[in-house]
């Protein structure tokens, strides 16, 4: 079974709810999805210690998956660094890491130039989730505008 990493902004309703939905999409089509949100819980008060662990245990959860999922819709920052951390890792050859993007919201408008480019599949749609595993196997790459 594929270890889907899950890369989400969650900090608003409309965000649980996307977020919620296509993880329950990717476990009914049998993958293993680490979601930070569910697996790192980290308060707002934490302390340096509690911080550096949730960091750690997300680097060591990256490291290892074999596909990062990430959502831009919401422009998260910590979502964007984790997909360019899996990049990296790709880059440098330490792990092959396939990058999926999904961003519903982007309705006919501008995709970030250094997404598209890192990405093996860019998903703009919940339809073509049914579809996940041949995307992957396939690739998926953005063919619109670029900001």
């Amino acid at each position: 079974m594929e270890k889907i990493y899950f890369a989400s902004p969650f900090f608003n309703e409309e965000q649980v709810e996307r977020e919620e939905r296509l993880k329950k999409k990717l476990r009914d089509l049998g993958y293993d999805v680490f979601s930070p949100k569910e697996n790192i819980f980290l308060s707002k008060d934490a302390t340096n210690e509690e911080q550096e662990k949730a960091f750690s245990d997300n680097i060591k959860n990256i490291e290892t998956c074999d596909i990062l999922f990430g959502v831009t819709d919401g422009k998260d920052m910590g979502t964007i660094w984790e997909c360019g951390y899996a990049n990296g890792l790709n880059i440098s050859k330490e792990k092959e890491i396939k990058i999926v993007y999904y961003c519903e919201t982007l309705n006919g408008g501008q995709f970030n130039l250094m997404l598209a480019k890192s990405a093996d599949a860019v998903i703009t749609n919940y339809e073509d989730m049914d579809n996940f595993s041949n995307i992957i196997k396939e690739g998926n790459n953005y063919e619109g505008y670029i900001e």
